[in-house]
């Protein structure tokens, strides 16, 4: 099930005013920049109840906009939702949806409860109901206002038919389900979260209900051009594609729409327009599980990450030569669209998309903006615009465009009509191949890697991200490339490289991150905090102590905008661990443990906490807690049996090994611990059942690989042997005692 967060967000984009409005203002509201012709607001100039005065035809489109009703109080103008006291059972659950006078109701798990606010109009509305300590629960049904004729005009669960036990972080009252801490900050201006980690409540404001104006104009970034300075996207004789004309354009406006379509978690309480991305924000990698591994998207992320992968970005497109950026409806339909820079003649053309012209597939964005749905009605493309490769997507198992449509077809099939077109043509390695070869511990991985990282022509962002993969390769190779990443003007590949640093020695780690506290960004300084948390301020020279000090403030500071949820918490007790300080470190996982009650790795960190400190009665306590309210939580189970085998209860581990491995069966680790288990106390064919099932899921595993090894040589079966010795050499190809093995049974094989 997609871990998707309730956040009905539409585009928030920038705007860049005409020149004609100059003659609006009075010369006291604007700033003149002579050198760049750019006038900008100034202090006192008017802010959002004053804007539709002067900028009519701005608000006019703003006013049927997705950001208008991001967010309004629940009445006759607002609902879309049918609430006609009638019954609906929906996973096996009945709700009723009832008025008292002008007032919505619900009633839910034998609970009745008022709606307070609405957000979202199209495809569904979503509603919320007002909790205890200021929380704002999302309810879990929602309405599903698409017409009729194509499935709408009904409730339907978020999660579709998944059922959602109480003790699912998932399930409408728990912190996942939030509006406060997951999606307020977007679909309000001016917001603060508020939140007291002590009392466990919330006392969120906001300046406007809505996505108004001064959502994306705020300060400095509230500027248009003076006059037509011939800046523009030209097309160049003999070419197909427009590009721009004049110096590289200012994307700050990319920023501010990242604010809210990017997958990030927040550094402060609140945000400005006028705020740079990476110091109010620290976005995903474009890493599993929220991406494929060639970058398309997986759970929902909000454009950012995708956009910045594209070749778009990379020649100064920015959202609002697409999108208009008050109505946020596209600046012309279906292939029109892109033919504001792509010549028609050439690209929509049946030579070009091998499809009939004016079909659904020969629409750009079926080939180059695949789709996937969240929240189980809501279809959205993915904007890194990539060509279709279905021989990638076959080997990595990422979306086929090809096949999204034929949905009758197998890739192979899509793989040999691109053969055809492209009359076999080799394709040119994909980072999606390197990153995919990468999360399966193939061989040769580590050097793909590294040249990836080093290609200029691979976009920042992804080279970022691969950057933070470094910590699988642990050398002094690996640790070299870190520090030329830390030097990077790139911030990503900065952000990146610091946090694939961890596995260096804390005296050379610190030497090459200790430039990075004070960084243009706060989100890699506060990363670099993160990543020096076993450091110990008296290692710092006095003279640069302050500098950490600083640092670690707007680390903790970030940390704290999440601890109404278990993560913020838990991070909390991570960093006080690592810098010893138990006493610290225990009360913020208890912390975590009242506020997220259904978040396991409170409990287990915890307990380790206990382990490491003798207290084996508070590990086993702390466990059978965690076990009390999350019986089939694997990493949970796992710990209990490692508790049982610590003090010499190997039999009774065996239970919670295999629920480890029941509750967890991706989980290789697992697998081959409950397998040993099994194989030390006699019971050698549960063992191998255990490994052969393990494998068929990781066969680059190198303990699988191993123990399987050893257990074909025992029994003398010297074919089977041989298939695990060959998989550790490519695996392993320099490892000595493997190919000794495996000369060993290819002689023994032969006798």
């Amino acid at each position: 099930m997609k871990s998707t967060y309730l956040k009905f967000i539409s585009l928030f984009l920038f705007v860049a005013f005409f020149p004609v409005l100059i003659i609006i203002f009075s010369q006291s509201h604007i700033g003149w920049t002579a050198e760049t012709e750019t006038a900008y607001m100034t202090e006192d100039h008017p802010t959002d109840p004053n804007c539709r005065s002067c900028h009519q035809s701005e608000w006019m489109g703003w006013r049927s906009s997705h950001h208008q009703k991001s967010m309004q109080i629940a009445n006759e103008n607002s609902v879309l939702g049918r609430f006609n006291n009638v019954i609906n059972t929906i996973n096996g659950e009945d709700s009723r949806f009832y008025k008292k006078g002008n007032e919505f109701w619900v009633n839910l798990e034998a609970g009745d409860y008022k709606i307070e606010y609405v957000f979202g109009f199209d495809p569904l509305q979503q509603y919320l109901i007002k909790m205890d300590d200021g929380k704002y629960q999302t309810l879990p049904l929602s309405w599903d206002s698409r017409d009729a004729a194509r499935g709408g005009q009904r409730w339907f669960h978020i999660y579709g038919d998944d059922h959602i036990p109480k003790n699912d972080r998932l399930h409408w009252q728990q912190p996942l389900q939030n509006w406060n801490g997951m999606c307020a900050d977007c679909h309000s201006t001016g917001l603060k979260r508020n939140f007291s980690p002590i009392n466990n409540q919330f006392d969120t404001s906001w300046d406007t209900v809505n996505v108004s104006c001064a959502s994306c104009h705020d300060g400095n970034n509230f500027k248009y051009s003076t006059g037509d300075d011939g800046l523009g996207w030209i097309l160049e004789e003999g070419t197909n594609t427009a590009s721009w004309n004049g110096p590289k354009r200012d994307r700050s406006e990319i920023e501010v729409c990242a604010a809210c379509h990017s997958r990030r978690a927040p550094l402060t309480d609140g945000f400005k327009a006028d705020d740079k991305f990476l110091d109010t924000f620290l976005p995903s990698s474009i890493l599993a599980p929220e991406y494929f591994p060639d970058g398309q998207i997986h759970d929902e992320v909000y454009v950012w990450g995708s956009f910045m992968q594209s070749k778009m970005h990379a020649n100064g497109v920015v959202c609002s030569d697409c999108h208009d950026p008050h109505s946020l409806q596209l600046k012309a339909s279906g292939n029109d669209l892109c033919a504001q820079c792509h010549v028609p003649e050439y690209f929509n053309t049946a030579q070009h998309h091998k499809h009939q012209i004016g079909s659904t597939g020969a629409q750009c964005i079926n080939c180059h903006m695949t789709s996937q749905t969240y929240m189980g009605v809501d279809d959205r493309r993915d904007h890194s615009f990539r060509i279709p490769r279905p021989v990638l997507s076959q080997q990595i198992s990422s979306p086929d465009a090809c096949t999204s449509c034929h949905t009758d077809q197998e890739v192979s099939w899509a793989i040999k009509h691109t053969n055809e077109w492209t009359e076999n043509k080799p394709e040119e390695i994909h980072y999606g191949e390197i990153l995919n070869d990468v999360f399966l511990g193939t061989h040769g991985a580590e050097q793909k890697l590294k040249a990836m990282l080093k290609d200029d022509e691979i976009p920042e962002i992804i080279r970022g991200s691969g950057y933070s993969l470094l910590s699988n390769y642990p050398n002094e190779s690996t640790a070299e490339l870190i520090k030329i990443g830390t030097l990077s003007p790139e911030p990503l590949v900065r952000l990146g490289a610091v946090q694939g640093s961890t596995f260096i020695p804390l005296d050379i780690r610190f030497a090459i991150l200790s430039p990075l506290l004070s960084d243009e960004y706060r989100a890699i300084r506060v990363e670099t905090v993160r990543a020096l948390s076993d450091l110990q301020l008296e290692a710092i020279d006095k003279s640069n102590q302050q500098q950490y000090l600083d640092a670690e403030k707007e680390f903790l500071i970030a940390q704290n905008q999440t601890t109404w949820r278990g993560e913020g918490n838990f991070n909390l007790g991570l960093f006080q661990s690592a810098k010893a300080n138990a006493p610290l470190a225990e009360q913020h996982y208890l912390d975590a443990i009242r506020i997220d009650p259904y978040f396991p790795a409170s409990y287990i960190n915890l307990a380790d906490v206990y382990r490491t400190q003798g207290k084996t009665q508070q590990n086993a306590e702390m466990i059978d807690r965690g076990l009390s309210v999350l019986p089939e939580n694997a990493d949970l189970n796992f710990s209990k049996a490692l508790h049982l085998i610590r003090i010499k209860q190997q039999n009774e581990a065996l239970e919670f090994l295999g629920n480890a491995v029941k509750f967890a069966q991706n989980n290789a680790y697992y697998s081959y611990v409950y397998a040993v288990a099994l194989n030390d106390l006699g019971n050698t064919d549960k063992s191998l059942e255990v490994l052969l099932a393990a494998y068929k899921l990781a066969q680059n595993d190198g303990n699988l690989n191993m123990m399987l090894l050893n257990h074909y040589s025992n029994i003398e079966n010297w074919d089977e042997a041989l298939k695990y010795v060959e998989r550790l050499s490519v695996l392993f190809p320099e490892n000595e005692m493997i190919n000794r093995a495996l000369s060993d049974i290819k002689s023994r094989q032969s006798l």
